[in-house]
């Protein structure tokens, strides 16, 4: 290796970000035994790269005229999340990564973050680096996927409507810890998003959820234990009516709720992941994630 240049991309260096994340995530699935794995979709990477690169914190190796490894996070109020830690397979473990990482974490101090989380994979060598910083293990984070069985709830208890931002907001500040207007508005302006209100008995504002075209759902949070069924039945029903009949989602360990009903909806665990944080943070125990991108 040739003398490694820190720095933040440039807006024409996306595409090249965003092959260094497939190319280390293929290796990734190759090593832990998931070569059919999905790869995530190049346009969704590059759309996700350029926010966080606008919104947040984004920074690469560069070395050789390329980019060898890249860091990103985000920040909002209080919470820092790291959102992505990547670098290509030829040159990992050869202690590129951490002043990348050490840069993107201290650049989050300065702006305020007090609580450092991250969507950890099973690598055991990022997990490491990771609780080297002070994250250390939360819970689980267990995907679930299938053609759910829902039993639609009473409609005179539950009623949804278009997500309206200042009510999401005020949701996540209770849930999420951040309140994060700027992520609802990428998600309402993506045509392949559609946000829900959910509305209980008297009109109270119960919580809210978003779902995408391939049945994706998250994320979603809800203020009370009892209305995470009322919620996700909605939010299943939805889900599944626009992809075909799939849902998928991702449950952190601590929503119990969330697991019973995708388990009694008949969907099958399909993989677990970490989150590893510095602090416990917000009510997880009624949060969907909206993935490793945002959180």
């Amino acid at each position: 290796m040739t003398q490694v240049t820190y720095r933040q991309p440039l807006e024409t260096e996306i595409e090249e970000t965003a092959g260094v994340f497939l190319e280390a995530v293929a290796d990734l699935y190759a090593r832990h035994g998931l070569p059919g794995a999905a790869l995530p979709e190049r346009p969704f990477i590059e759309k996700m790269y350029e926010y966080i690169r606008r919104t947040g914190i984004f920074r690469v190796a560069e070395s050789e005229g390329r980019i060898v490894a890249v860091c990103h996070a985000v920040v909002r109020d209080s919470l820092w999340f790291l959102s992505g830690f990547w670098a290509l397979p030829a040159l990992q473990r050869q202690r590129i990564g951490m002043p990348l990482l050490r840069e993107v974490w201290e650049e989050g101090a300065r702006a305020g973050a007090r609580t450092f989380f991250t969507w950890s994979s099973v690598d055991t060598t990022a997990m490491a680096a990771y609780m080297k910083m002070e994250m250390l293990p939360g819970y689980q984070i267990l995907t679930f996927a299938g053609a759910p069985r829902v039993t639609p709830p009473p409609l005179d208890v539950y009623e949804t409507r278009p997500l309206d931002v200042a009510a999401a907001v005020s949701i996540d500040e209770r849930v999420r810890a951040t309140g994060r207007e700027v992520d609802h508005r990428l998600w309402l302006s993506d045509a392949d998003y559609t946000g829900r209100l959910v509305l209980g008995r008297g009109g109270r504002v119960a919580g809210y959820y978003y779902f995408q075209q391939s049945g994706v759902v998250g994320p979603a949070a809800w203020d009370a234990a009892e209305d995470a069924e009322g919620l996700l039945s909605a939010a299943f029903r939805e889900a599944s009516a626009r992809s075909g009949g799939q849902v998928r989602l991702a449950l952190p360990g601590i929503n119990h709720a969330g697991i019973r009903f995708s388990l009694a909806s008949g969907l099958r665990l399909l993989a677990y992941t970490h989150l590893l944080t510095t602090a416990p943070f917000g009510r997880m125990e009624c949060y969907v994630p909206s993935g490793p991108s945002l959180f």
